[in-house]
């Protein structure tokens, strides 16, 4: 192979950040945590809106987050509308199967190189 076909093979293969926001949620509602964190970069970061507050950074503190809240029975999340723009797949979300009931949520997932970096959180 060429360098020109393997990089034009790169660029197909590229997942675009809707691409991994979907896997992500696939992941979620399987509550497969290894398939979940695979997809976040090792130092991620996860922040509440518009306080600013970080809820998590890094990977290890990712999975810890999620491995509670996957053993939730009933855990799914079903999205309402979805819109994209540059880096970022921004989601209107419901979470179902929470303590306190279903959660409305507006997710913004920045990906780059084909993982996610940084997650924004607008919980209703």
């Amino acid at each position: 192979m060429t360098e020109d076909q393997n990089i034009t093979l790169n660029k197909t293969m590229t997942k675009t950040p809707r691409d991994i926001a979907i896997a992500q949620l696939a992941a979620y509602n399987n509550c497969d945590l290894d398939a979940f964190c695979a997809l976040f970069a090792a130092d991620a970061v996860l922040t509440d809106l518009p306080s600013g507050q970080v809820v998590a950074t890094g990977i290890t503190a990712i999975r810890e987050m999620y491995k509670r809240r996957f053993a939730t029975p009933d855990l799914h999340c079903k999205v309402h509308a979805t819109n994209d723009i540059g880096d970022f797949a921004i989601d209107r979300e419901t979470v179902y199967g929470l303590p306190d009931g279903p959660m409305d949520v507006v997710a913004m997932y920045e990906v780059k190189g084909g993982l996610i970096q940084r997650v924004f959180f607008i919980r209703g």
